[in-house]
């Protein structure tokens, strides 16, 4: 029996990923729609954590390219 790429590494390989991307989707589904309501006041807390986030992000940018130039905006 000769080895061969296609059958000895190939398939296994893409039979795996479909595997993988097929419980991906199936716990996409189970869980499109949230099974709990949010208050305003949580919702409210949520966009001010994802605005925060989004401010730490932008800062950490600005440093690593502050480092990497040398210089300041």
């Amino acid at each position: 029996m000769a080895f061969s790429l296609q059958n000895g590494i190939i398939e296994p390989v893409k039979t795996t990923v479909a595997n993988g991307v097929a419980a991906v989707r199936a716990i996409n589904r189970k869980y499109e729609h949230p099974r709990i309501t949010m208050s305003p006041a949580v919702k409210a807390a949520l966009l001010l954590l994802r605005l925060y986030l989004i401010f730490l992000v932008l800062l950490l940018a600005y440093k690593f390219y502050t480092i990497i130039t040398g210089a300041s905006l």
